[in-house]
């Protein structure tokens, strides 16, 4: 006896979908142009390049969790600014840990 599949509910098409789309022809086009020789070069990526996910703990906002991107041979952050200083609010920083 087989179990049948739960229908499929259609969700709404959203603006990362359409950036999906797009980067996925982008990078169909550039395929073809480059009759399958395609770079990271060419592409303009960098595969040195990392993202971590390190979290502070602001003394007047409380914990906060931010990407940081640098290179690979670039030390890790030892702290960071508060996020709500980005808007010129806060101006504390803290100690990070990286969490990935």
């Amino acid at each position: 006896m087989q179990a049948k599949a739960a229908p499929r509910v259609p969700r709404e098409w959203t603006a990362d979908d359409d950036a999906l789309l797009g980067a996925i022809l982008s990078l169909r086009t550039a395929w073809r142009d480059s009759h399958g020789r395609l770079t990271l070069t060419r592409l303009e990526l960098d595969p040195h390049l990392v993202t971590f996910v390190v979290s502070g703990l602001c003394p007047k906002h409380g914990q906060f969790v931010r990407e940081w991107s640098g290179r690979l041979a670039d030390p890790l952050p030892l702290e960071a600014r508060c996020p709500v200083g980005e808007s010129g609010r806060c101006s504390e920083t803290s100690p990070v840990f990286v969490l990935v």
